[in-house]
């Protein structure tokens, strides 16, 4: 079986990535391991320091410069690295040709082989992995419930496939769907390429392996449900929830939201979940991946700017100007190249007073003023008890229905399109 791994990423992860790649090899030598550089480099000489598995990803993939320039202005860099994710499959698939092909997020370290993972292959199409696999009358894991319905039922920052038609079935159809609904965006139930993988137990009920192999996938979000125990130098994981005494070998553990430069001195923090237990069992595993780190080139990329978060002109890319120019592009009122700050959109935005030039640094920047949130927020509240007063409660809440559509980006492009005023064209 030829087999393939593979990892996308911005410029200053391609040390997280090597990492990555550097685990994977030491206990799997007969994997090729690949780096989709979601990103873009200044200088021919960058690129030709590169490792020679890093791929540039739009250099590689079949996106026309416009359909490119649209996807990496509209998404930030998370939505815009997952947008792509079919896509790189299919290009795997298609020049390597290889039997099977495991995408892992760059932060992401393997202890152990991942023969496991292909055996299955042989069977199945498609293998996922749950965030969560113990039913709990009250739930004590730290990540909330409500947290793991919008994000999906299973983790994205692992998916396995073999190169079949069922496969490539799916690629058709989850690509088609991440070209406009990549986002993560509560308000529309998306979270980026992931929660799409709902879909998948009833569109393939037999070509479908869901793993409840504890050993795969170890997170933040199930600490609390993984216990780690070595046992002749080996990191096994069990259930600490639960009787079933079962030692699953620890297979890879994805380190995410954790701040890496804190890492680097041994310092654990975990920055997506509030209050999360470090226990005792699983500090082991936070040693080695700090270990790793040390010794990996991290630091010398880490450092590099993301080329999609600026305009020409260097002035930054605010997520409310990507989504005004997401509204623009949908509606069909708006073409060329948004990051262009002599086109259109960029001239439009400083006309309306949407662009403040401030030097941050060495970068222009739009600030958004959200200091004395507290403050703000008890000035509307009474704000609102004065209009609830004058207008009465029927009419009250029409309007606070009305304003959940206006809490979008989206729908206050009218601010630098005054035909949106006439046209009164709102998302629900």
């Amino acid at each position: 079986m030829r087999k393939v791994v593979f990892t996308i990423c911005a410029k200053n992860y391609i040390g997280l990535a090597q990492v990555l790649e550097k685990s994977i090899l030491e206990y799997n030598k007969d994997i090729d391991f690949f780096i989709f550089c979601a990103d873009e480099f200044e200088t021919k000489d960058e690129i030709k320091s590169l490792p020679n598995n890093v791929l540039i990803a739009k250099d590689v993939l079949d996106f026309p410069q416009e359909k490119w320039n649209e996807l990496s202005f509209k998404y930030e860099i998370t939505e815009f690295c997952t947008c792509i994710k079919p896509s790189c499959f299919k290009y795997i698939f298609a020049n390597y040709q290889p039997d099977a092909c495991i995408y892992f997020d760059p932060d992401i370290l393997v202890f152990n082989s991942l023969d496991s993972i292909f055996n299955k292959l042989e069977k199945y199409s498609i293998i996922l992995t749950p965030h969560i696999t113990t039913i709990e009358n009250q739930y004590t894991g730290k990540l909330k419930e409500q947290n793991l319905l919008f994000s999906g039922m299973y983790n994205l920052g692992f998916l396995a496939l073999r190169n079949d038609d069922n496969s490539h079935k799916m690629l058709n159809w989850w690509e088609i769907r991440l070209d406009d609904r990549c986002f993560q965006n509560g308000m529309e139930n998306y979270f980026t390429d992931q929660k799409w993988m709902d879909f998948l137990p009833c569109f393939f009920p037999t070509e479908l392996f869901i793993s409840f192999n504890l050993g795969l996938n170890l997170a933040p979000w199930n600490f609390y449900e993984r216990k780690i125990t070595l046992i002749d130098n080996n990191y096994y994981v069990s259930n600490r929830l639960n009787d079933d005494a079962t030692n699953y070998p620890l297979i890879f553990v994805h380190y995410s939201g954790f701040k890496y430069d804190l890492l680097l001195k041994n310092q654990i923090s975990e920055g997506n979940i509030k209050d999360l237990d470090i226990y005792t069992d699983i500090i082991c595993i936070f040693d080695e991946y700090s270990k790793r780190l040390i010794n990996s080139d991290f630091s010398k990329y880490i450092s590099k700017t993301y080329s999609y978060n600026y305009f020409s002109n260097n002035v930054r890319v605010s997520m409310v100007y990507r989504k005004l120019f997401r509204r623009l592009f949908e509606d069909k009122m708006i073409s060329g190249n948004p990051f262009n700050a002599n086109e259109k959109f960029f001239i439009s935005l400083k006309k309306n007073g949407l662009i403040k030039e401030k030097m941050t640094g060495n970068d222009k920047s739009y600030i958004h003023n959200i200091n004395n949130s507290e403050g703000k927020t008890l000035l509307i509240n009474k704000l609102f008890l004065l209009l609830y007063k004058i207008i009465g409660a029927e009419k009250f809440f029409l309007i606070v229905r009305l304003l959940r559509s206006y809490s979008k980006y989206e729908n206050h492009i009218y601010l630098i399109d005054r035909n949106y005023l006439k046209k009164f064209k709102i998302w629900t």
